[in-house]
């Protein structure tokens, strides 16, 4: 209120000292605040009288005699232009017409003329009403064009109401060092506004306004001087029409040569703090004032976890966690292959037995013909996946024991939940160790189909073999004793598996059906269906093997020929699902912070988990598209 109290005193002096103005603003340079920065971030728009280079090693800033030592320097011109955007304000009411409002646009035009073309020009014109001509544009087109379309209109001036237009302008287009430009020759009559509301809006928009009064029969500039005033602009004067290209060309050269000033303040809260700006090579200095905000009166207390969080989420507990894991699956391991009873009555019971159900008898056989190392000896009661793994690694010629494997498989799994969260910092990297059962039963997998289609390549030379041993007179155990002599593995090895059961009393067409599931061949079950042919009934046994060797050999060319043709599928499928991974693994290391909100957050981790199914369900469906049985 003082303030505003001493501003109105002074304007009984402004008639005498507007002419002056602009001849003292020459040399000094002007410093406005700036909008849209929190505290304690300061902004100010600091205008020179004159084009000059400016850097940071030219300014100088106190903050209530204290020097701000990082200061960045940004100029009007290139990106930076749309934050000193441009406000033209003229005034069109009946005193204006003729050649007054001529004058005014043609300063316009030299305003224009002088600014950097990069900054955003908006005009307004005010008589009775308030009327946007031009929203904020930097096409020098359209502003010429504006401007010759500015023509006279009816009432009074409405200057205060012009003023908070521009204002609400630079606010809504988020200009944070604007400039309102308003030309008037008369006093305020129709304004809605009052000069307190007009400079607040200003103030909120962090704008200055540059005044400029126009001699006339009856001047009232007064609001003119405390709306520029308040805002830390300035009010100029013309004394004609003709001074007017003058003022504007000085104005424009100026607001053509603005810099935002940008520092970090370290004023206390509620401190009232005086700004200085020393500009080398500018005599004097620049200044302005704000109060920095109060601080709370409540401080929110500081985040305390309770003692139960505390506990759990503690590395003691962490790595107490990790150790019962371990010993969970150990105990879990130990129980699958612990052993439960002696097997030799089992053994034994298909010679010394009464006949049982054919279900029973099939059972015994399995468990006859099952081998691997330790296996004869192993128990009869044992876990059907423990079983079927023994198998499968005999299968896959793979030397390590199947407990072993589940043993060094469950190790590596615990060892992969402890150590990648260790490693990465990530919690929920510890689910890749999900991933290793599944890598070591993909490896196995692989072995024993590899073996399984080495099987079927051999298998039609093997035969042959077999068909002509049978036509120099060997029988058909004696056809595949030759046979083993001089196939290749894994047939030699399979055979020589059928001969033993055969020698220990097991039909050759059952012992050929025991390597037909474990070779999963559908040709050697024709073979195994020839056996039980010439066991029952007799006949040409070579002849039938010869057309048997004619099918097989066929259907392994169609096999090769689907497998070319769906090569390039089995690769896409690959490709499409390894590309992800690998580029979220690369991504992971090459910079961790773009990609670390998919590991911490809620959505990022529903997000992965989203894209993990897509890509296995994807996966899943190409493989079925290329996998055609033959």
């Amino acid at each position: 209120m003082i303030r505003r109290a001493l501003l109105l005193a002074l304007l009984a002096l402004a008639p005498a000292a507007v002419a002056a103005a602009p001849a003292a603003a020459v040399g000094t340079a002007h410093l406005g605040e700036a909008d849209g920065v929190p505290f304690p971030e300061r902004a100010f728009a600091l205008t020179l009288p004159r084009p000059q280079p400016l850097t940071a090693a030219d300014v100088r800033v106190t903050e209530n005699g204290d020097r701000i030592s990082d200061v960045s320097v940004t100029p009007a011109d290139g990106a930076a232009a749309r934050r000193f955007g441009i406000v033209l304000a003229i005034d069109t009411s009946a005193s204006m017409h003729g050649r007054p409002l001529q004058g005014a646009v043609h300063a316009a035009r030299e305003l224009i003329a002088r600014r950097s073309v990069t900054q955003p020009v908006a005009i307004v014109t005010f008589a009775g009403q308030v009327r946007l001509v031009l929203p904020f544009t930097t096409d020098e087109g359209a502003i010429q064009a504006a401007l010759g379309g500015v023509h006279g209109g009816h009432g009074g001036s409405r200057i205060r109401d012009a003023a908070a237009m521009g204002a609400r302008l630079l606010a809504a287009a988020h200009i944070d060092s604007g400039s309102v430009v308003l030309l008037t020759d008369g006093a305020d009559s129709h304004s809605v506004t009052s000069v307190d509301r007009a400079a607040a809006a200003v103030r909120d928009a962090g704008a200055r306004v540059y005044a400029i009064g126009l001699s006339s029969n009856s001047p009232d500039f007064g609001a003119l001087n405390v709306l520029a005033a308040d805002s830390g602009g300035e009010f100029s004067a013309a004394t004609s029409v003709g001074d007017l290209a003058r003022v504007y060309a000085h104005l424009g050269s100026r607001l053509g040569h603005q810099y935002l000033i940008r520092y970090r303040s370290a004023a206390p809260p509620g401190s009232r703090v005086a700004v200085r700006v020393t500009v080398k090579g500018l005599p004097g200095k620049a200044t302005a004032g704000y109060r920095t905000p109060r601080a709370p009166s409540r401080l929110t207390p500081a985040f305390h976890r309770g003692p139960g969080e505390t506990v759990w989420l503690s590395p003691g507990t962490a790595l107490l966690i990790c150790l019962l894991s371990a010993l969970l699956l150990v105990a879990a391991v130990w129980l699958v292959l612990r052993r439960r009873g002696t097997t030799l009555r089992i053994r034994l019971a298909d010679y010394v037995a009464p006949a049982e159900p054919e279900e029973e008898r099939a059972r015994r056989l399995e468990l006859l013909t099952a081998r691997g190392d330790g296996e004869a000896d192993s128990p009869g009661r044992r876990a059907v996946f423990m079983l079927s793994l023994a198998e499968r690694v005999d299968v896959g010629r793979i030397s390590l024991d199947p407990r072993r494997l589940v043993a060094w498989t469950g190790a590596a799994t615990v060892l992969a939940f402890i150590g990648f969260p260790a490693v990465t910092g990530v919690g929920v990297t510890a689910l890749v160790g999900l991933s290793v059962p599944f890598a070591v039963r993909a490896y196995v997998e692989r072995r024993v189909r590899r073996q399984r289609e080495l099987f079927t390549e051999q298998l039609p030379d093997n035969l042959q073999v077999m068909a002509s041993a049978m036509r120099a007179g060997h029988s058909f155990a004696g056809a595949l004793a030759v046979v083993v002599e001089d196939a290749p593995e894994p047939t030699a090895s399979e055979m020589r598996r059928v001969l033993a059961d055969e020698q220990l009393g097991v039909p050759i067409d059952v012992a050929l059906g025991v390597a037909v599931g474990r070779m999963q061949s559908r040709d050697l079950q024709q073979v195994a269906l020839v056996a039980e042919l010439q066991r029952e009934t007799g006949g040409n046994t070579a002849e039938v093997l010869e057309r048997v060797t004619d099918t097989v050999r066929d259907r392994v060319g169609l096999r090769r020929l689907v497998s070319g043709l769906t090569a390039q599928g089995r690769l896409s499928r690959w490709v499409l699902t390894a590309l992800p991974v690998v580029l979220l693994g690369a991504m992971t290391i090459i910079n961790a912070e773009y990609v670390r909100p998919l590991y911490t957050t809620s959505l990022g981790q529903v997000l992965l988990a989203m894209a993990a199914v897509m890509v296995i369900a994807g996966s899943v469906v190409i493989k079925r598209i290329v996998d055609i049985k033959v």
